[in-house]
């Protein structure tokens, strides 16, 4: 399971830096196309288009990532108070409720994005369906799903991560 845990982080981040860098290249060829040829700026006209859907995408598939690298906000104070036992609890209160949050904001999303994928609805420059967009929402949930299931059944630790990040930085 750890193997397949790591895969599926590398290819999360390796998403996430490619789409990063997408948007990067994007914009900077449309700011150079519309300084240096602006005749030529209509042509670029999908590039306001294209890195919105790769920001959203961006977004959502860091979702699960985040959670799994202690990089959520948290507020901390109350829960760091508990004694050990009291804390346990209520980390996996919220593991608990945070995994059911995302399973229905995932089936919820999943039947938007086919909804709108089914009208035909498709994005004004770039042409392809809306239905792209909206499947980022299910798919960043379900990520997120399974971090915290993860975390709820022990297969990660969440809580402690980013400290576990912290202290590898500064052994290197």
């Amino acid at each position: 399971m750890s193997a397949a845990l790591k895969a599926l982080e590398k290819l999360e981040f390796f998403l996430i830096a490619a789409l990063m860098l997408c948007m990067v290249a994007l914009y900077a060829t449309g700011i150079a196309v519309r300084e240096l040829a602006p005749a030529w700026s209509r042509n670029v006209a999908f590039v306001d288009e294209a890195t919105r859907y790769l920001m959203v995408w961006m977004v959502f598939l860091g979702l699960g990532l985040a959670l799994a690298r202690g990089r959520q906000i948290a507020m901390s104070v109350f829960r760091d108070r508990l004694g050990d036992r009291l804390g346990r609890a209520l980390r996996k209160l919220i593991d608990l409720v945070g995994l059911a949050f995302c399973l229905y904001i995932a089936w919820i999303g999943l039947d938007i994005a086919q909804r709108v994928a089914a009208t035909g609805q498709s994005s004004p420059t770039l042409g392809i369906s809306a239905g792209i967009l909206y499947a980022s929402l299910p798919a960043g949930f379900a990520l997120l799903a399974l971090r915290y299931g993860l975390s709820l059944f022990g297969l990660i630790d969440r809580w402690n991560a980013r400290d576990a990040d912290a202290a590898t930085l500064e052994g290197h």
